[in-house]
């Protein structure tokens, strides 16, 4: 049972529903079809993030969302710059009087969770996305991370992970309150709707294996190149593309730092035409090294694809072993290697693993079940959502 912080006596229609997050972006390309989803079940929505672009504001604010842009930074000489900055939250939802709080973003979400309990919101839901906690200079984040972290917590009514594995650590790492279990829930999931299955192209001995994701290190964006130089060597027909956009991560790569590979790697864009690229492939390759939620690999999940990916947060729980794809270990390019010639070796197990894929998908990441069981930890009704 979620904690409670207010009580709240307004029907569920009409919500005031704050939501943020690191950057605009993440609003628009991620919270999308939530803010959508909301809006039309009658509730209103206020979108916050200390970096968000105009064009971003006019996407949010088209669909009916309000808008403000959070300031994380202290004054430069300020005693107490995080009481400073919680208070600067805090008066935002207390003018946009927010019933329920979304808290999400890395340096974003305890400042916002500790805000939401100053401004009486009945209920806060403080989404954590990683661990180990990492301080923000940046954002004006001074003291010990965890110290924040854990008055977030208990200000939070419920706690939100996207994977299992992160919802373990948080709850062995002595940060929540005892009554307190972290809820795991897939992202917003996939639009099935939308990305439908797509036909197989023929199987010979020109196996296309796709990645796509940003351009960044602990993508395995290049354990993926190094990977496909090896099973070149041993099935010269095959093909492998990459596609993804540029990073905004501290370990970003540039296309030069793929260039050395281009003899066996194609980079083919930045991913925009997602269903297209996937429909061209045979099996999708993902061997990041560990995130929340990897956004690619479940399209082509949906999509129907056999997948490779790592034995790593995030990622392991989008394969079961040899039935719709194959585990690596992360950040190794040989045993990635080793399981992508499984496909090679065995071509005729493809099409079994693409439909398990595309089965998987339906059981576990349909976006109408996830929508519906985020709007049961929201506290709202959610007829509107499984009959969508």
């Amino acid at each position: 049972m979620p904690k409670q912080n207010a009580t709240d006596t307004r029907p569920d229609r009409g919500k005031r529903i704050a939501l943020s997050a690191a950057h605009g972006h993440s609003l628009v390309g991620t919270y999308m079809p939530l803010i959508t989803r909301l809006l039309e079940s009658g509730h209103r929505v206020l979108c916050l993030a200390p970096q968000i672009s105009e064009g971003e504001t006019l996407s949010l604010t088209h669909a009916g969302a309000d808008v403000r842009q959070l300031n994380l930074v202290a004054d430069r000489w300020t005693l107490m710059p995080e009481r400073q900055v919680v208070q600067r939250t805090t008066s935002i939802l207390s003018e946009w009087q927010a019933d329920t709080v979304l808290a999400r973003g890395s340096g974003v979400m305890p400042a916002v969770s500790l805000a939401a309990k100053k401004a009486g919101a009945a209920r806060i839901i403080a989404v954590q996305e990683q661990l180990p906690p990492e301080a923000d200079e940046e954002n004006g984040s001074e003291g010990d991370p965890e110290d924040s972290l854990i008055r977030a917590f208990d200000a939070a009514t419920d706690v939100l992970c996207y994977n299992y594995d992160h919802a373990a650590q948080l709850e062995i790492s002595g940060l929540l309150p005892e009554d307190l279990t972290p809820v795991v829930l897939p992202g917003l999931g996939v639009d099935l709707d939308q990305l439908q299955v797509a036909p197989l192209p023929p199987i010979g001995d020109e196996l296309c294996f796709l990645m796509i994701a940003e351009l960044a290190l602990s993508r395995g964006v290049l354990d993926f190149c190094k990977a496909a130089e090896i099973v070149k060597e041993h099935a010269p027909q095959t093909k492998f593309q990459l596609a993804g956009p540029a990073s905004r991560s501290h370990d970003a790569l540039s296309l030069a730092d793929v260039e050395p590979y281009g003899e066996t790697v194609s980079y083919v864009g930045d991913g925009a035409d997602t269903p297209s690229l996937i429909a061209q492939c045979h099996v999708f390759v993902y061997p990041s090294h560990g995130e929340a939620s990897p956004g690619p690999a479940l399209q082509a999940l949906a999509m129907g694809r056999a997948i490779v990916t790592t034995d790593a947060p995030g990622c392991r729980e989008l394969v079961d072993e040899r039935v719709n794809g194959v585990l690596c270990a992360p950040g190794d390019p040989a045993s990635l290697a080793a399981s992508m010639q499984r496909s090679v070796k065995w071509p005729d197990l493809i099409p079994a693993m693409a439909r398990a894929s595309h089965q998987k998908a339906e059981r576990r990441y349909d976006r109408r079940l996830v929508l519906a069981a985020l709007f049961d930890l929201l506290g709202l009704q959610r007829a509107a959502i499984t009959e969508a």
